[in-house]
């Protein structure tokens, strides 16, 4: 009998695939699921194979990022109460490093189920809740299981996502570039800087989908249209990213750096340069000895390639002329100020003065 395909339209991971085909399959015939915890880089396809379990499934799916969680308050008030409680659900916690450690251990009893019955119980808030676990199935997914409590990740069936090959990524553009026809080695060398991301693969080709529409008459993709994506998007070799350049041409000044140095030089957190220094090892661009960072001869010859790549470029890019300036205005001739002749002041009008005692003589002249 042929297996039902609940994968459909994703490409490789067949390992994974056959494995949840199986879980999904027998929780059709017993209504149980073991638990899942998915992991894996960025980007290789956590949280689509996450909803595609919970679709198979055929519950109620909740989908919750683990770092929104602020409490174990906030977690039975908001998610277990309003979404668990006698309701058959799929719960997806993503980026599950970010629990809070009081609901880390509220999911240690929780998870521990009974092997006959498979239901469990918690208290809180004077309330003892019971989980049945025929009801509800939980995920969870992150790129840092280290940063999970061991004995919580041992409550799980542990499932680890590969990276993606060159052949793999390049499939996936084609896939969703479908009316668009790549020249041969094309896809190989789109593939390059992809850096094992289907999620970036996936990007990209609506990228190229988007370029073509409105740059090219045709729907042949070369390396010259390839070339000019590139210089669009301003692609590097390896598909570096703008702090991991930064890092690695530090290391090529340098030679060597301590972490502290190169985050006060880039004005990054230590964290930070520890997180974008990962791919650079990774592709063996530098190196780590004695907790000093170093750069390798492979990192030396990105830097003097990359260099010889962007002088060509700027060759074939035509310099703007600078614009010649504009003369100022000539200033305008000051105009003399105009003399007002003002009339000479009126003569001085002299009333003449009476004497007190005038009245004083008329009335006597008059008796």
């Amino acid at each position: 009998m042929e297996r039902q395909d609940y994968f459909d339209g994703l490409i490789a991971q067949d390992d994974i695939k056959d494995t949840l085909t199986g879980h999904i399959d027998i929780y059709k015939k017993i209504s149980f699921v073991p638990h899942l915890f998915i992991t894996a880089p960025r980007g290789c396809g956590k949280t689509v194979f996450a909803r595609k379990v919970g679709k198979a499934l055929g519950k109620k799916f909740v989908e919750i990022n683990a770092g929104s969680i602020g409490s174990i308050k906030h977690f039975f008030h908001n998610i277990i109460i309003p979404h668990v409680q006698n309701q058959d659900v799929t719960i997806f916690l993503d980026e599950a490093h970010k629990l809070p450690k009081d609901v880390e251990n509220c999911l240690l009893t929780i998870l521990q189920q009974d092997s006959e019955t498979k239901v469990s119980e918690f208290e809180f808030e004077e309330y003892v809740y019971d989980f049945d676990f025929t009801r509800l199935s939980v995920i969870a997914a992150t790129t840092e299981p280290q940063g999970v409590f061991h004995a919580l990740m041992d409550r799980f069936e542990q499932l680890e996502l590969d990276e993606y090959r060159p052949d793999h990524l390049s499939q996936i553009v084609k896939m969703i570039c479908k009316d668009i026809t790549f020249k041969p080695n094309v896809l190989e060398e789109i593939s390059t800087v992809l850096r094992g991301n289907a999620r970036a693969a996936s990007q990209m080709a609506d990228k190229i989908n988007n370029w073509m529409t409105t740059n090219s008459p045709s729907n042949v993709v070369g390396h010259k249209q390839w070339e000019s994506i590139k210089q669009w998007l301003k692609i590097k070799p390896l598909g570096l990213g703008k702090k991991e350049l930064q890092i690695l041409r530090l290391l090529g000044e340098r030679k060597e750096a301590r972490v502290t140095a190169i985050a006060a030089t880039l004005m990054l957190t230590r964290q930070a340069v520890m997180r974008e220094e990962q791919y650079l090892q990774k592709q063996y661009l530098m190196e780590i000895k004695s907790s000093v960072r170093c750069i390798t001869k492979k990192g030396q010859e990105y830097l003097d390639k990359l260099e010889e790549i962007e002088a060509e470029i700027e060759a074939v890019i035509e310099p703007v002329k600078p614009v010649e300036p504009v003369p100022a205005p000539a200033p305008k001739p000051k105009k003399k100020p105009v003399r007002i002749k003002l009339p000479a002041p009126a003569a001085e009008i002299v009333v003449p003065t009476i004497p007190e005692d005038f009245f004083e003589l008329i009335r006597n002249r008059e008796r």
